[in-house]
């Protein structure tokens, strides 16, 4: 299987940042941007970890809850419980939301440029010329099957 770890960074990074922002819209907590990209990246270095990691704790549901908490506490700093409280429940609900609406994207509309083989997923960009491809970090990771 090949994993490009710049695109599951750039991904998750972009996905984090607007759920956070979405979280801070909702809520109407002031946003600042640079908490929200710290709050993504560290994110983003999670999903990264996890991908490359053969350990089975970065899979942990508790460690993913705990990751969260860290997440919405670094994004909006609240300074009493109920609104931190209500921020994370925003937060996943929020994510639950985006990742719903992936879902269906995915389901319904099934792009073209899609190829799935023996669970790896292959990019094929086409123009007038040829095929594009992009440099990538490329982490492999044999499943054995």
């Amino acid at each position: 299987m090949t994993i490009y770890i710049d695109i599951i960074f750039l991904e998750n990074l972009f996905m984090n940042y607007i759920i956070l922002f979405a979280t801070g819209i909702i809520v109407k907590t002031p946003i600042k941007i640079i908490r929200t990209l710290i709050s993504s990246i560290i994110g983003s270095l999670y999903a990264v970890i996890a991908y490359m990691s053969i350990l089975q704790i970065y899979s942990n549901t508790i460690l993913k809850i705990i990751l969260s908490i860290s997440m919405v506490y670094i994004a909006f700093n609240s300074k009493n419980l109920k609104t931190f409280i209500k921020q994370l429940i925003i937060f996943y609900l929020t994510s639950f939301t985006f990742g719903g609406v992936a879902f269906a994207l995915l389901y319904f509309v099934s792009p073209q440029n899609i190829l799935m083989d023996k669970r790896s997923f292959n990019w094929y960009l086409s123009n007038k010329n040829g095929v594009i491809r992009w440099n990538s970090w490329i982490y492999n990771y044999n499943l054995g099957v």
